[in-house]
């Protein structure tokens, strides 16, 4: 009579051996291991890197060519520029930015021909305009090089065209929110609370530069 023998599964035999717990406790590490680092690598969160976009703060910070003027209403502060046969009615803001990064420009605007804008050395042009009368929002995107770490932010009319207004300008991507730094480039621009002929804003000083927060 032929004996049955039972075999106990042996330790280290089967596909629950310590060889394949190993391997897969292996793996969970380095998935554990990817993931921090992955984490530690997170771009910065998108920050305002326009200052004074409300036109309620001073130092004045814009730099603008032509006739510009700041008015304010209750609960509110607008630029309204006044183009002629020689200018636009220009302003601009420097502002620091990350190379190979996506940014956002937003504005609210109202008047014939008002535009708003990107500038870059290295190519990095966005554009858009509005005709309307009423207050109105643009929008337009735009993307740095590899080696771009500064931008111009920028808002103006259209020569001979009527006045516009610009109530905000916003522009917004990774890095971190400036700070004003150095002196005010001249006393604050007189403010009137309706239509009339306020002081045109000053230009900053030179020295007046943006510096990141970290």
């Amino acid at each position: 009579m032929r004996a049955i023998v039972h075999h106990r599964p042996g330790r280290g035999r089967g596909r629950g051996g310590p060889s394949v717990g190993l391997a897969v406790a292996a793996l969970l590490a380095a998935a554990s291991s990817a993931g921090f680092a992955t984490g530690a690598a997170d771009p910065l969160p998108r920050a305002e890197l326009v200052l004074n976009g409300a036109f309620d703060s001073y130092p004045w910070i814009w730099t603008c060519d032509g006739d510009v003027r700041r008015s304010s209403i209750p609960h509110d502060h607008y630029v309204s520029g006044y183009p002629t046969a020689d200018s636009t009615a220009r302003c601009s803001q420097r502002v620091r930015v990350l190379p190979n990064s996506g940014y956002l420009l937003n504005a609210t605007v109202r008047g014939p021909f008002a535009f708003v804008g990107v500038t870059g050395a290295a190519g990095e042009n966005a554009s858009t305009w509005s005709g309307q009368g009423g207050w109105n929002d643009l929008s337009v995107g735009v993307s740095t090089g590899p080696e771009t770490t500064e931008l111009t932010v920028y808002f103006h009319g259209w020569y001979e065209q009527a006045p516009y207004d610009v109530r905000r300008m916003s522009f917004t991507g990774p890095g971190y929110e400036p700070r004003p730094c150095g002196e005010p480039g001249g006393p604050a621009p007189t403010v009137t609370g309706g239509p009339g002929s306020p002081s045109p804003p000053p230009s900053p000083s030179p020295t007046c530069w943006r510096t990141y927060i970290p």
